[in-house]
């Protein structure tokens, strides 16, 4: 775990823009994990995925709702 987030430390400071592509990336993730049949909820574990769980659920990736303290993510419902 410690060489993932070296090596996404020295991404994320010689690619610019390369923090905003992960988050991308993790949050459209989260949404088709969402999407699988028989997932209804997706946990968020890592309290380091907390501002991108954040910024997915107000861009409608998902939803962000809590269990107590405890975040988790569902599919959100589409507008209509």
């Amino acid at each position: 775990m410690a060489t993932a987030a070296l090596l996404a430390g020295l991404l994320a400071a010689a690619v610019p823009g390369w923090g905003r592509l992960a988050r991308r990336v993790w949050c459209a993730r989260q949404r088709t994990r969402l999407q699988e049949t028989g997932v209804s909820v997706v946990w968020v574990h890592d309290g380091e995925k907390m501002p991108w769980a954040l910024w997915g659920a107000e861009r409608g990736f998902f939803e962000l709702e809590w269990a107590n303290r405890l975040p988790y993510l569902r599919a959100a419902v589409a507008a209509g």
